[in-house]
């Protein structure tokens, strides 16, 4: 159970506040602050799948929907009882057809969201009845004239009968025989009636009706008879816009009847899926990770940050219960953090299952059926209740609910009496819901819930660092630390009397110093420990970025190599192209030479000379383009490189037959090579 009184003590109202602020609409930010805890694993995976869907949609995909919807449910439960909707509540309706319609258009453009694809499935989207409803109003007070055809013609009429009456009126305005009469030269309405403006003295000198006078008495607002008809007439076709405007509200009120359920679900699936972009866009302001939910009791929090305090000056908080581990001591200095860390564990787990985001590196959070906490000063005045009965009041309350699903937070249990009878009754409540199987954590001063934690199985201990060297309390949680309070070092610190603090410290019995000693060393002797885990852990940082440097120049090294064998293939290849070349241009000038019908003496030198210069090429290339490969003594099996000395070529041994013939294949190409002719190279 997720009782209002534990969560108003650990401000998750303030959380949601938080909130409903990223929500666009009035539903939205409600629901947003109705948001509870649930106890069953999968609907709170659902609820952080949905989170993430919404995460994915605003910050991968850039998609910001619109939930900008008025509030509809009353509107259309009006209509369903066949009352006729007003202009107002009919452009409500009209505004949640277009949202739900944007929305269905925006997130097909979203692949990989399968929750928000299933709910755009259920919104309402009435594209001809949201068009028909922003054509035929203009706002909430005026409907527009191309409403029915009906409306049109009518306002035509009224325009032209309007003109009609003003021309005859404007008659007697300007008429010198009428000037006199008038208060002043203008035409006005009384009672939807054109009239004119009359001194009172000459209330006979013009025959018509009289609607008005002035609160002076010096004016009467006169209708001439030769007008009365006509503005009747005018009446008439004002009563009819009047009947005709009501037909069109009621078509409208008949058509949001008909659409009653969907419209009711679509704005439902609206407001859902506001608050649900609203815990997507929390945490992207939190920069909060996704929690990972177990049943297996494991809690465990990397740098979470408490998300009321400002993150300028919040310091990071780091806490871990294996599953086995029923109970997490959280010892240390008074205003070293203590209760923050109490609040901050139950805060993330209200929030991990009510499917928000934590602010936090990393976080594992058990899946429980309810939060219960005592924390802060309890006192009642009304009730007449010391703070240590406020808080044992409230401590029955948890232990007759609790089960062994349930988490359970002490702040400071057992203080407010004797200490000693406190201490007592601390290690006997946290000994019973030890047995009842429930995960709690306590904050306390009393050494005998310190030896308590060191001696029983299932209890881990935890303690706020405290800087020996300034005498502050660093705020940072040091697992498997069991801390002194260090209160006379803080009161010496913040000012108090150097006699009373050594006063004090002269009075405390040789067993509590003993105990605070064994602590202290202890505390050192992790202090040390941890300096050489850090140690150990830089260098071995340090031996990985030269292993990772190495490994990159070999790389490089490796790519330079190949880069610069591709080089010599390649100019070995222009190299013997060229050459080829050559040889085909001395062969044509043999072959002409040789076709001569007559061979003269300077021929056989041009001939003779040719030929030395194809034998001096193939010199060359035998002497500068062939290297013998380097042989290797080993046994020589088939799949080993051979160097075949009549080609001048390395290849792969295919077999040997009982005579020594090899076969060797060069690429696709396989040859028979005889016994000596080849050996085998590394």
């Amino acid at each position: 159970m997720f009782d209002d009184k534990s969560l108003n003590t650990l401000e998750y109202g303030k959380i949601l506040e938080m909130l409903a602020a990223h929500a666009q609409s009035e539903g939205g930010k409600a629901a947003c602050r109705g948001l509870r805890p649930v106890s069953v694993k999968e609907e709170a995976v659902l609820a952080l799948d949905m989170t993430a869907e919404a995460d994915r949609t605003l910050f991968e995909f850039s998609v910001s929907p619109s939930f900008a919807v008025d509030d509809i449910e009353e509107t259309v439960t009006k209509s369903e009882k066949g009352a006729v909707l007003s202009i107002p509540e009919i452009l409500r309706v009209g505004r949640a057809l277009r949202v739900a319609r944007r929305l269905v258009k925006s997130l097909s453009a979203v692949t990989g969201v399968p929750g928000l694809a299933a709910m755009s499935g259920g919104l309402f989207a009435e594209e001809k009845l949201e068009k028909d409803i922003f054509d035929s109003f203009i706002s909430d007070t005026e409907v527009a004239d191309n409403a029915t055809p009906e409306l049109r013609a009518i306002r035509i009429r009224i325009r032209r009968l309007g003109d009609n009456v003003k021309t005859k009126l404007q008659l007697f305005v300007t008429s010198p025989t009428y000037h006199k009469y008038l208060q002043d030269s203008i035409v006005t309405v009384r009672g939807d009636r054109y009239v004119i403006p009359v001194k009172s003295e000459f209330k006979g000198a013009i025959s018509g009706l009289v609607h008005d006078q002035s609160a002076s008495g010096a004016t009467l607002y006169v209708e001439p008879m030769q007008i009365v008809e006509l503005n009747n007439e005018l009446k008439t076709e004002k009563l009819n816009e009047q009947a005709e405007i009501e037909r069109i509200l009621r078509n409208f009120s008949l058509s949001v009847s008909a659409h009653a359920d969907r419209l009711k679900a679509s704005y439902a699936t609206i407001v859902e899926m506001d608050a649900i972009f609203a815990r997507a866009q929390l945490a992207h302001e939190m920069k909060g990770v996704r929690p990972e939910l177990n049943a297996d009791g494991v809690l465990a929090v990397k740098e979470g940050r408490h998300p009321l305090i400002d993150p300028k000056k919040v310091v990071p908080l780091t806490l871990a219960m294996r599953a086995e581990e029923r109970m997490l001591l959280i010892t240390g200095p008074n205003t070293g953090g203590k209760t923050v860390t109490l609040k901050m564990t139950g805060l993330f787990v209200c929030m991990a299952l009510s499917g928000l985001y934590l602010p936090a590196k990393s976080a594992k959070i058990p899946v429980v059926d309810g939060v219960y906490s005592d924390i802060g000063d309890e006192q009642s005045i009304e009730q007449s209740l010391s703070t240590f009965s406020a808080h044992i009041r409230n401590i029955i309350g948890i232990l007759g609910k609790m089960t062994e699903e349930s988490l359970v937070l002490f702040d400071e249990l057992g203080a407010g009496t004797d200490p000693g009878e406190g201490a007592a009754l601390a290690v006997s409540i946290s000994d019973y819901v030890m047995s009842a199987g429930a995960k709690f954590l306590v904050t306390s001063h009393f050494n005998d819930l310190k030896e308590y934690a060191l001696t029983t199985p299932g209890v881990v201990a935890a303690s706020m660092e405290f800087d020996t060297a300034t005498f502050r309390p660093t705020f940072k949680l040091v697992m498997g630390a069991i801390g002194t309070s260090n209160a006379l070092d803080i009161a010496s610190t913040l000012g108090l009397d150097r006699g009373i603090v050594e006063n004090a410290r002269a009075r405390i019995s040789a067993e509590k110093k003993q105990f605070d000693n064994v602590l202290s060393a202890a505390e050192q002797t992790r202090r040390r420990a941890e300096q050489l885990v850090s140690d150990a852990s830089l260098d071995r940082e340090r031996a990985a970025s030269a292993l990772r440097e190495a490994e990159n120049e070999k790389r490089l090294i490796a790519e330079k190599r190949e880069k610069l064998d591709e080089n010599i293939r390649r100019e070995t290849k222009r190299l013997i192209e060229d050459s080829v070349e050559e040889a085909d241009e001395i062969l044509e000038k043999l072959k002409e030479l040789a076709n001569k019908e007559t061979v003269e003496d300077k021929d056989v030198f041009e001939a003779r000379a040719l030929r030395s210069k194809l034998r001096n090429m193939s010199a060359k290339y035998d002497t500068e383009s062939v290297v013998e490969d380097e042989p290797d003594p080993t046994p020589l099996r088939p799949g080993n490189n051979v160097w075949v000395k009549s080609l001048a070529r390395r290849g792969i041994l295919k077999g040997v037959n009982s005579r020594g013939e090899a076969e060797v294949s060069f690429g696709k190409l396989t040859v028979k090579v005889k016994s000596g002719d080849y050996y085998k190279v590394k």
